[in-house]
């Protein structure tokens, strides 16, 4: 028996029977005894002895018949003989005399009833502190809405279909209400210098005034899509043989010409190898088709009978070994006698700009449109027709992104089963097709609400496919919610109240509390996401946490109108919005007759209790027994120690996602092909390796004007005014650099990851100076130029002026100002144009992206009876470097060591140049910047689940204000998560994007169901670690199982999409709720039956008093004062007592009256 209950069980009896009195009771050893002077209290008597069932138990452990060390007890349940161990004779050795007892048999038996009826008054008495909960004056809305339930329904019923009509309103009205995006993925760090670095190149043509170079072919335009756009990706696939034999190779043949010859690829989208023929496929065909005898004769075999000769003397001659790469898997042979490879591919160009004058983005849907359409159902039917022979697999950009879009919003669908399934299991729950219904429209018109907060009043203008993927959170999370409010209504139905608002009333008290309390430490996880500077992470996480919010309040106001309007004119009604079913006995739960007698009370027989839910009485009367048994627990505790260093072992096998993060399941075409592109051939030029540009002129793109949450903004351009090559200072150093670079020696080069040329060896650098100033050598030996003419590098005012006046036909000198100084700039408008004669040269192909130049007030002239000028400002000149790192297989634990090298590279190069160059920087297009997406969604993902495990500890001890119980459930928390990590490199993934973002769900989906037992603990009126855990499971089991099994089943359809990224959602929703279901069920409970504090322990109330108030620690609870109240340890109480029960404002004490008590002799 509890330690606290044997000290206060005498001073709580006597109050009880007897109310004010007027004699003090001193429970210590002090003068003031109640008792007789030779019999100490039992308060005292329980606080000194030790411990011991029975007297038999003490004499068979001691061996002695000595029972002065026994805990006291009453004799046979009789009130009025009580045995003690006593003094004998004022002798030292105690003795207890048994009296009219003959044996120890009538003490065991006396041990036994006084057990049973300690409990019995426990159990009474947390009845009837429930009872008084029950009579609390109820609530003011619970009045309302009990007082006028129809109204009260269709207030709360207006809200929502407000939601609803102010959506479709400002739908109607263009308002941009629901911001879907779902084309893009904006994964921006608008602050990172990767990102503002890559913008501005990429933007750098955009800003006004900017020269537009072009050459005759570009102005004598030749014919309709004789440029690429697109290739129709195909590949041939052997799991077991080779691809390259007569028989394959025929096969490939016929499926290139099935598509070449298709009637509108011919007419409208094939690229034109002249007006009227398209161009081949680029195929390993054409080595055998004669299209490259001209090299070699040997490439002319068109029946295929010299395979391995053919294809060695293309992968070794220097005229076609380059391109042949990109026919070479990883694993293929080549030599003389063999050509062996179980992989190969090829493609058919798509033309552009097509026939018409429709925009581009028009001729793109187009495209996309044909491949969908038409060459998407050619190739299936080739697949079906070649099985067996040869797989074939095929992709095109613009086929993989609409097909992203179309398979993305399709798989949306599977939201419908999900919803479904959570409608038919509410309804099995509630029995109410009223309730279900109503329950699961909230959910969905709660989403529209929050979109309303999220759009218009916080102003975020972003809804993607992770904010869709929301709709399966809420619908789980709506669905644990109405389970513990109507669980706690169905509960309420055992118990007697004084009307139906002090039902409601009891049953809004317990169950909004939880809900809040759960909903509150979601939402919180949730939002620890929003500190992230992404954009997809962060308005999710707000737009989720808004979401738990308002379905709580949906909860809490319009589910009891639903619940009470059901209960008062549906409940047992055989119509559309219930089931017919039998009614059972309305008679509430056992109450029980108290007896005047001190000692004893019997309850008076129950009548027929209302039938119970099978999982209630699963929990009570299976399962609470099997979570405690003394065996049991400790093999449970050690099932749970056992997995959980499964999953940690696991955790530390987790690596970082070197690859791309995949669209499609491994299973889809694209997603094959998306595989074969990253991981199965042997590095190409095609391939999409890493170029970096090293780039002057232009600072870094200006976003500080732009909407924290516009992933559109263009930004601001932004000049770099000090960037000048006019100096003779700045050229040299701009080519002295480029001779540096290009001659790197191999430990620089290689730490810099600097790619070679296949043939040469030479550093791939495009360094735009030393082929600039060849050009200018060449051009200097002229015959047209006079002996003194002088065109290296630098470029001075005196050399350029020489020259300028010795091209009268292109300059006119009179229009040259005196203050003109870009004579540099004038060499290098000559040089691109070639002279002004606008060829198409390998110097313009190379270096017209990389030199930007623009008019300048004052200065800038058009050049004589020709369409070009000169006296332009250059503005921005870059460098190209292209790098052995592969795009599709770069994560960031490779690649941003290989930036940060870069960036310290450039710092020393920089500093060492002219001031008007030490504003240079390098960058890429995109990668770097993805890179630090990449490091920056996995800190995401750590900091996401410290903060949410760091919130969960402090409100679950707030909430269940027990430091014990919240440390236990935040334990529970952090195990739940670190196995959900655990499942990661189980199922073979890596941590890359997708799995970092579905990392920051863990917390917030891991804290429900343990945050449901740790709040049910809280509750329980049950002191004891055992009956709090027993009221627990009875109460909220059922909820938390529920709970689980509606996310369970809205997350298994996701399962079932063709986005990877959905799949993944739903494994890991499906993860995070089982082991939350599990661990808190079994884990949580376990650990609550071996080490669950009782009575005070670990309660911050305690807490509170030790430290700032005058209570001690065995001063008793008033349990009618309103919590204004206690019972001091010397009975003297805190309030005035009136007929046995204290008030709230006087200091009168309570006094028990001296019972009759007799010793056993002496």
């Amino acid at each position: 028996m509890d330690q606290a209950i044997q000290d206060n069980w005498w001073p709580r009896k006597a109050e009880k029977l007897y109310g004010q009195q007027s004699t003090n009771l001193d429970t210590g050893d002090g003068a003031s005894s109640l008792y007789s002077d030779d019999l100490p209290s039992p308060a005292a008597e329980f606080g000194k002895n030790r411990h011991y069932a029975n007297p038999r138990t003490f004499e068979k452990r001691h061996n002695t018949n000595d029972f002065s060390e026994l805990k006291p007890g009453f004799l046979n349940g009789s009130p009025g003989r009580l045995w003690r161990p006593t003094q004998a004779n004022g002798t030292s050795n105690g003795s207890v005399q048994l009296g009219n007892y003959a044996s120890t048999t009538d003490l065991i038996a006396d041990q036994q009833a006084y057990a049973h009826s300690t409990d019995e008054s426990t159990d009474v008495e947390i009845k009837g502190r429930r009872n008084k909960e029950r009579d609390r004056e109820p609530l003011a809305i619970c009045r309302f809405i009990t007082g006028f339930p129809k109204t009260a329904f269709g207030l709360f019923l207006a809200f929502h279909i407000a939601f609803a009509v102010t959506t479709a309103v400002m739908v109607v009205l263009d308002y941009n209400i629901l911001p879907f995006e779902f084309e893009r993925f904006p994964l921006f760090l608008l602050d990172d210098d990767t990102f503002t670095r890559s913008r501005a190149w990429r933007n750098r043509d955009n800003a006004t005034g900017k020269i537009r170079r072009f050459t005759q072919d570009q102005v004598q335009a030749t014919w309709p899509r004789a440029s690429s756009i697109d290739k129709i990706e195909l590949f041939y696939e052997l799991e077991e043989g080779n691809v390259f034999t007569k028989e394959i190779l025929q096969t490939i043949k016929g499926i290139e010409e099935d598509v070449l010859n298709l009637m509108e690829y011919q007419n409208s989208f094939c690229q034109l190898a002249s007006p009227e023929r398209c161009a081949k496929p680029t195929s390993v065909l054409r080595y055998f088709d004669g299209t490259y005898k001209s090299i070699d004769p040997v490439f002319d075999d068109p029946n295929f009978d010299n395979i391995a000769k053919i294809l060695y003397e293309a992968s070794t001659n220097t005229a076609t070994k380059v391109d042949f790469l990109y026919f070479m898997s990883n694993e293929s042979i080549f030599n003389a006698e063999v050509a062996s490879a179980k992989l190969t591919r090829s493609y058919l160009s798509l033309g552009w700009p097509l026939n018409g004058t429709g925009g581009s983005d028009e001729n793109r849907k187009l495209i996309e449109t044909f491949l969908l359409e038409t060459v998407k159902p050619k190739l299936e039917d080739v697949i079906e027709n070649n099985k067996g022979v040869l797989d074939l697999i095929y992709t095109s950009r613009l086929l993989f992104q609409r097909s992203a879009r179309i398979e993305g919003l399709g798989d949306l669908v599977l939201a419908i089963g999900s919803l479904g399934f959570i409608f038919c299991f509410i309804w099995f729950q509630t029995r109410s097709l009223w309730i279900t219904g109503w329950s699961v429209l909230t959910i969905v018109t709660g989403f529209f609400g929050s979109n309303l907060i999220y759009r218009v009043v916080l102003g975020f203008t972003y809804l993607g496919f992770f904010h869709v993927l929301a709709i399966f959170i809420i619908l789980g999370i709506g669905a644990d919610d109405i389970f513990v409010f109507y669980d706690t209504w169905r509960a309420t139905g055992h118990h007697h109240y004084r009307s139906l608002a002090h039902r409601l009333s009891d049953c809004y008290r317990r169950a909004a509390g939880t809900m809040f309390v759960t909903s509150f430490t979601t939402m919180a996880a949730f939002m620890a996401s929003a500190t992230t500077p992404l954009i997809p992470i962060r308005t999710f996480g707000i737009f989720s946490g808004l979401l738990v919010a308002v379905n709580y309040l949906t909860v809490v106001t319009f589910l009891p109108t639903v619940v009470i309007l059901y209960h008062l004119h549906f409940k047992g009604k055989c119509c559309c919005c219930c089931r017919c079913r039998q009614k059972y006995d309305q008679s509430e739960e056992d109450e029980y007759n108290w007896t005047e007698d001190f000692y004893y009370y019997q309850p008076s027989k129950p009548s027929v209790a209302k039938k119970k839910n099978k999982l209630v009485v699963f929990f009570r009367k299976y399962y609470f027994p099997f979570v405690t048994h003394r065996v049991a627990r400790w093999f449970i505790i050690l099932l749970f120690l056992g997995a959980f260093a499964v999953f940690l072992y696991y955790v530390t096998l987790l690596q970082v996602d070197e690859e791309q993060y995949k669209i499609f399941v491994p299973s889809h075409n694209l997603g094959k092909a998306q595989d074969r592109q990253a991981r199965s051939f042997r590095p190409n030029e095609n391939d999409q390796f890493v170029r970096v540009y090293i780039l002057w002129g232009l600072g870094k793109r200006d976003y500080s004007d732009c909407h924290y949450s516009d992933y559109d903004c263009p930004g601001k351009h932004v000049w770099d005014d000090t960037f000048n090559l006019n100096s003779p200072p700045a050229q040299k150093s701009m080519k002295d650099f480029c001779t540096r670079l290009k001659t790197l020696p191999r430990n620089e080069s290689d730490h810099l990851k600097i790619r070679r040329d296949v043939l040469t060896g030479d550093l791939q650098v495009d360094c735009f100076m030393e082929d600039f100033d060849m050009y200018l050598q060449k051009e200097e030996n002229n015959s047209k130029y006079s002996n003194d003419t002088n065109l290296q590098i630098p470029l001075t005012e005196t050399k350029m002026l020489n020259f300028m006046r010795q091209n009268p036909n292109i300059y006119d000198m009179s229009m040259l100002s005196d203050t003109f100084y870009r004579y540099f700039d004038v060499g290098v408008s000559f040089w691109l144009t070639n002279g002004y004669n606008f060829n198409d040269t390998e110097d313009y192909r190379t270096y017209n992206d990389f030199i930007g130049e623009w008019k300048e007030k004052n200065y800038t002239k058009q050049v004589r009876n020709i369409p070009g000028y000169y006296g332009t400002r250059l503005r921005y000149v870059a460098v190209k470097v292209n790098l052995t790192l592969n795009a599709l297989r770069l994560g960031y634990t490779t690649g941003l060591p290989v930036m940060n090298n870069w960036e310290e590279f450039m710092n020393i190069e920089l500093s060492k140049m002219p001031p008007e160059l030490q504003g240079g920087f390098q960058l890429t297009r995109t990668i770097w910047h993805n890179l630090k997406v990449q490091e920056n969604l996995v800190l995401t993902a750590i900091t996401g689940i410290v903060i949410g495990i760091g919130l969960a500890l402090p409100v679950l001890i707030l909430a269940t204000q027990n430091i014990i119980v919240g440390f236990l459930a935040t334990l529970t928390i952090a195990t739940i998560t670190t196995c959900v990590i655990g499942v990661i490199p189980m199922v073979g993934w890596k941590l890359g994007v997708l799995t970092s973002m579905n990392l920051c769900l863990v917390v917030g989906l891991a804290v429900d169901y343990v945050v449901h037992l740790a709040q049910g603990y809280h509750l329980s009126l049950y002191s004891d670690r055992k009956g709090r855990l027993r009221d627990t499971l009875e109460h909220v089991g059922i909820s938390v199982l529920s709970g689980a099994t509606t996310t369970l089943g809205a997350s298994f359809f996701m399962m079932f999409s063709k986005i990877q990224f959905y799949v993944q959602f739903g494994i890991f929703i499906f993860s995070v709720v089982g082991f939350s279901l599990v661990f808190s069920l079994g884990f949580f409970t376990t650990v609550l039956g071996i080490i669950g504090p009782e009575n005070s322990t670990g309660s911050l109330t305690a807490l509170y008093r030790r430290c700032f108030s005058d209570r001690k620690e065995k001063d008793l609870d008033c349990h009618t004062c309103d919590g204004k109240g206690y019972i001091s340890s010397t009975i003297q109480i805190s309030a005035p007592v009136h007929n046995g029960v204290a008030s709230r404002d006087s200091s009168s004490s309570l006094t028990i009256p001296r019972p009759r008590m007799y010793t056993v002799g002496i």
